[in-house]
Parts: C-alpha cells; structure tokens; sequence
C-alpha cells in the first residue's frame, strides 16, 4: 500500500505528516535491461514480488533518498562508521551528533512535513529506520500508556552515545525531554 503525508488542521493547530491509505497508480517504464535482471534477481532473492520490490524503491527514494541528494549526504557502511565512532572522543560525539539533528535532520523534517511536531520527528525516526537501515525500530505501549520506542544499533558504546544524543537533540528542538535511556546496542525513547 502506498501512503501519502497529508496535513490535517484541528482546532487551529497543524498536525503534520499523518499517514493515510493511498489508491495505487498504474504506469508503465523503460527501463535499462541489465537494471530489469538485477531487480528481478533481487526479488527473487527477497521471495518478493518485482512490483514490491519497485514500489520499495520508489518509497525509499521519495520519503528519504531525494533529501539525502540534496544535502549532499553521504551513506557509508555500519563498519565504516563504527570505526569513526571508535576513535572519537565521547564529547565529540555528543556534539557532532547534537549539529546533525539540529542541521541536515531539520531540515530534512521541515522539508517532508513543513513543521517539526512530535508527529514529524516521530515519522522521520521511523524512516531513518525503513530506508537508512541506520537503526532498527520498535514501538510498544507501555502499561501506563507511554509510547516506547527502542532504536537498536551495531555500533558499540559510542554508538550509543550518538543516537542518543543524536535523538535528545531532535526533540529538544520542539522543547521536549523525552526519557532516554541506552546499553551498548539499543537507545530507548520513552514519549
């Protein structure tokens, strides 16, 4: 199912980045041969359908890729960013981690939703964990009724002080504290 952000206005206040059920559209591509097999190939191996597979990738590219482009951003390997973590400083960390969600993160948010809520900086969490592969996500209630969601990670200790200083940073800028707590791999976020 394809899902659209549409903006609903209540009571004078903006509620921004809600998902609703879309129709689906049909179109017909040209597309290079050798891009054809290395799709189907992939599908195969993802016991998919090609058209999953495509509308994926169609997702990924407008709900996080085109911001990633236009900023310049980089992708690199976990491994890769493990090691840069590894030999920086904690303090460091911190910081780059707090420029990151008060930069490129805003404005990535801004540009998708028009305005930085709970609601937006929720849904860009969950799809910097769909289509980064940055962090894994879960969410549960908890019996008091607070939303509980852990953002696991491969990256050590310091990872672990990036994300959470990374996430303490997002939601600061719409003047909240949420709890945060984290191990060596996960970072609990408790709203």
């Amino acid at each position: 199912m394809i899902e659209r952000r549409i903006e609903i206005r209540e009571s004078g206040y903006r509620l921004q980045c809600l998902k609703v059920p879309e129709k689906t559209v049909t179109r017909s591509f040209r597309i290079n041969e050798s891009a054809f097999l290395a799709l189907e190939e992939e599908a195969k191996k993802r016991n998919i359908s090609l058209n999953t597979l495509v509308n994926q990738l169609f997702l990924s590219y407008a709900n996080f890729d085109r911001y990633f482009q236009r900023l310049g951003m980089l992708k690199m390997s976990k491994v890769t960013f493990r090691k840069i973590l590894k030999a920086a400083p904690a303090n460091e960390i911190v910081e780059l981690a707090r420029e990151v969600a008060q930069n490129s993160s805003r404005i990535i948010i801004l540009a998708r939703c028009g305005a930085l809520s709970l609601t937006s900086i929720l849904d860009y969490l969950n799809n910097l964990a769909d289509y980064s592969y940055f962090v894994e996500r879960s969410e549960v209630v908890s019996p008091g009724g607070k939303r509980v969601i852990t953002l696991i990670h491969s990256y050590g200790e310091k990872g672990s002080i990036f994300v959470e200083a990374y996430t303490k940073a997002l939601f600061e800028q719409i003047n909240m504290e949420p709890k945060l707590s984290s191990t060596e791999n996960p970072v609990t976020i408790e709203v």
